[in-house]
């Protein structure tokens, strides 16, 4: 995925979101028996060998914790090998990663799962991997480079957008203004969500977008910072947008702590928003079902090393072959309902140290 991805429409978003929701319903209908890959694709057993390595980014939220507990769970439901599941540290850290990729080869894996540090400088280790027989997969966010097989992530740029349709509902005829914070930079996904917002934001009469600084790195107290900072200086906004929780939650107490009844939309999940979203303070967050983007990865490698089919993979805006995983947007309408557990938070007391 890269900044050329065509502009999403009002009712490209809507549509998203709406299958999102669908499918959404879809597991809650099979309830005595919840389909773990959201009804995406039907499961398939390994019959063949398949080794798996595993690099991410970080581990210290449950978007990534997700995937990687998704991918040691599906693995082992599905009779496939993860060699290792090794961690960069953080965005940014593009040398540890490139020493884990190397790692993940001398150990003999058939497919290397990487959600990168960064979206570039990783083309020319990427067709090293592939020269070498192994598949690559791009886990989460886009990595670019043609030498990956496919990945499985979701559209950041339809997230941004559907979070703007989200205020532009709620604001009202009389129109508002909301705080865009942008997040860090160089992170492609935070970036895409960026644009998507503010190009919908654009369709939305009576809608004023006050668009932070980019940069600054993730975390509550970011958010905090920069919301604060915004806010004094925007008194009467409305609305905040944050790309990530973590900044949505620090948004949110930088609401509190100036006694303004801003409302935040944010994307993500972890346990401690939960109550944010219940009670209201937060309006609505994205998903971002980590867990059944891990188990699709060792669905779609499977179906890989055996030549079966590899449904709803497309290019469109990528240059390797995506499966965008729908979104859903939880609100305090649907937060009782939600199955948070199965599709996006890992259990409490995992931890990839057990699977090492």
């Amino acid at each position: 995925m890269s900044g050329s991805i065509t502009t999403t429409t009002r009712q490209f978003v809507i549509s998203t979101v709406v299958i999102g929701l669908s499918l959404f319903n879809a597991a809650r209908s099979h309830a005595d028996e919840p389909d773990r890959l959201r009804h995406i694709i039907e499961p398939v057993v390994a019959t063949k060998p398949l080794k798996i390595g595993v690099t991410l980014v970080h581990l210290h939220d449950d978007f990534w914790k997700g995937i990687a507990y998704g991918i040691v769970d599906e693995a082992k439901r599905s009779h496939v090998q993860v060699l290792q599941v090794s961690v960069a540290g953080g965005y940014g850290n593009v040398k540890e990663q490139f020493a884990q990729l190397e790692t993940l080869k001398s150990l003999g894996a058939d497919v290397v799962v990487i959600g990168a540090a960064a979206f570039d400088g990783y083309n020319a280790i990427l067709r090293n991997l592939k020269s070498s027989g192994i598949k690559v997969v791009a886990a989460g966010i886009p990595v670019n480079s043609a030498a990956v097989a496919f990945g499985v992530g979701q559209d950041d740029k339809a997230i941004g957008a559907a979070l703007e349709d989200v205020v532009c509902k709620a604001k009202g005829p009389s129109g508002a203004s909301v705080i865009a914070i942008p997040g860090p930079a160089g992170a492609e996904w935070a970036h895409l969500r960026h644009l998507g917002f503010q190009d919908e934001a654009k369709k939305c009469p009576n809608l004023k977008v006050i668009d932070g600084a980019v940069g600054g790195g993730l975390g509550i107290e970011q958010g905090l910072s920069q919301a604060s900072d915004l806010l004094l200086k925007n008194p009467d906004a409305g609305f905040i947008y944050t790309p990530e929780i973590s900044l949505g939650m620090g948004a949110v107490q930088a609401a509190k702590q100036l006694g303004k009844p801003t409302k935040v939309v944010s994307s993500s999940v972890v346990r401690e928003a939960i109550p944010m979203l219940k009670d209201g303070r937060l309006l609505a967050i994205c998903s971002e079902a980590g867990i059944i983007m891990g188990r699709l990865i060792v669905q779609y490698a499977i179906r890989e090393n055996e030549g079966l089919p590899t449904p709803n993979l497309t290019r469109d805006g990528t240059p390797y072959p995506a499966l965008m995983v729908p979104i859903t947007m939880i609100t305090q309408a649907n937060a009782d309902t939600y199955p948070f557990e199965l599709y996006e938070l890992p259990p409490k007391d995992w931890s990839i140290q057990a699977m090492q």
